[in-house]
């Protein structure tokens, strides 16, 4: 059984916490703060739940020291005031949850069941794509990190994933919307069941409906048998759709007709078909936004985003950046030979100092191209191509426009503002690009235009 330690100077309240659940978990007790970091070390335990004021060392001083050892450990703080300053300062310093005395046991036994899930995922225990043949829990993929940030998305991700309720994941690109998405199926109800990605933006519009809904034979010119689209497949499962933004607005009305009442019919046909699926949702735009410009359904907003986890971008959690650089480094060090299998101290700071607009994915690719460059088992900074992440970011944006203009005021008597516009965008399209590894409908909502400008753009430079 799941261990539980509950730290409480109060013998009666020891006493009443075992009775109600020692039928669900193994119970372990302490009395003070001293008691608490002696037991978390001996006996691990799952989750801590700890009175704040106590005699010796109090809850708050154990929290810290807690925290510091044992990062991943869900801590649920005790008060007999919710609202007082140390269950607030508690929750700065990490705690997980806080509960006020007496306790109502079905809301403690909810965040029990919350911070257990969390906890989980912050281990990276079972979340990502799970262990296949020949991973480890270093190369499986998992959410990496102990940044404040990242403890706290945990959290969410473990208070939502019992539910079958819509999830909307907002991020920039490259912060790990999907694997995300795959944390919350792996810890739901639905884990058993089929999971399916659909990504909005990689799919041309035509094509969106009939991948989603599926068709009959003869609904279109080419339809020569019948299709069963994404949302029937995932009958019972978890469908995540990537950038939800790029769906048409035809699409997005069929989605909501799903959400409302779990009915739809497949293109070329009018049986109604029924489907039960928990749909996850991504975007990396302003969704309000598109929707004041009709851009995207206001209704649909809604139903989509019942619960919200935003993922912060690596520039906010820079903390987790040495942790993720060695959990690559673990992931495709072993894929060349001789292995690589450190990086130096000078590598390290250097990457550290970048601003990673690209997020993690830029980080990822980073490391994979430095164990391919590698001349020797360490990472070195020149593996590591710092040098020139630094060099973009030596001249600042207005410094470069600055030399441009002053070139092409001294050089060029046929309008020198046009040539300026066309170099500054042409510079933010190729920047945009490489950040997108390629990917047009990426870059372009990057850069907030739409598919068809960017190639306007593209096929006149």
């Amino acid at each position: 059984m799941t261990t539980l330690l509950l730290v409480d100077d109060e013998k009666s309240v020891r006493y009443a916490f075992e009775r109600t659940f020692s039928s669900e978990y193994t119970i372990k007790t302490a009395e003070n703060g001293e008691q608490a970091i002696a037991a978390v070390v001996e006996i691990n335990p799952a989750v801590v739940l700890m009175d704040i004021r106590m005699p010796g060392m109090d809850g708050l001083t154990a929290l810290k020291i807690l925290k510091q050892s044992h990062p991943h450990l869900p801590i649920i703080m005790v008060t007999a005031f919710a609202d007082s300053a140390s269950a607030m300062q508690a929750m700065k310093d990490g705690a997980f949850d806080y509960v006020a005395k007496p306790f109502d046991n079905d809301e403690l036994r909810d965040i029990i069941g919350k911070a257990l899930k969390a906890g989980e995922i912050q281990a990276g225990l079972r979340c990502g794509c799970g262990n296949s043949a020949g991973e480890t829990s270093d190369t499986k993929e998992c959410i990496v990190g102990s940044s404040p940030e990242v403890l706290e998305m945990c959290k969410k991700i473990g208070q939502v994933a019992g539910s079958d309720l819509p999830v909307l994941i907002t991020g920039e690109t490259g912060v790990g919307k999907e694997l995300t998405a795959r944390a919350i199926y792996q810890h739901s109800n639905r884990r058993e069941a089929p999971f399916m990605v659909v990504n909005c933006a990689a799919m041309p519009a035509d094509l969106v409906e009939s991948e989603l809904f599926g068709y009959e034979t003869g609904a279109f010119t080419g339809a020569n048998k019948q299709r069963i689209g994404r949302f029937e497949q995932c009958d019972g499962g978890t469908l995540f759709l990537d950038e939800i933004g790029e769906l048409p607005l035809t699409a997005q009305a069929k989605v909501l007709r799903i959400l409302q009442d779990g009915t739809f019919e497949r293109l070329g046909s009018n049986t109604q078909l029924r489907t039960d699926v928990r749909l996850i949702t991504a975007t990396n735009r302003n969704l309000e936004q598109m929707a004041g410009q009709r851009l995207f359904r206001l209704d649909l907003l809604h139903r989509i985003n019942v619960l919200t986890i935003p993922i912060p971008p690596l520039r906010q959690r820079l903390k987790d950046i040495p942790n993720l650089i060695l959990y690559f480094l673990a992931r495709y060090g072993r894929q060349v030979s001789p292995p690589v299998e450190g990086i130096s101290n000078d590598a390290l700071a250097k990457l550290a100092r970048h601003s990673w607009p690209g997020n993690i994915r830029e980080l990822e690719n980073t490391i994979r191209r430095a164990v391919v460059l590698a001349r020797s088992p360490i990472l070195t900074a020149g593996d590591c191509l710092v040098q020139q992440l630094e060099a973009a970011n030596e001249d600042s944006f207005q410094e470069v426009v600055g030399k441009q203009i002053d070139h092409l005021i001294r050089t060029d008597e046929s309008q020198p503002y046009h040539h300026l516009i066309s170099e500054v965008e042409q510079m933010l399209i190729k920047k945009a690009l490489e950040l997108c590894d390629g990917n047009q409908v990426q870059a372009a909502s990057l850069l907030g235009i739409n598919r068809m400008t960017l190639r306007k753009k593209l096929a006149s430079a």
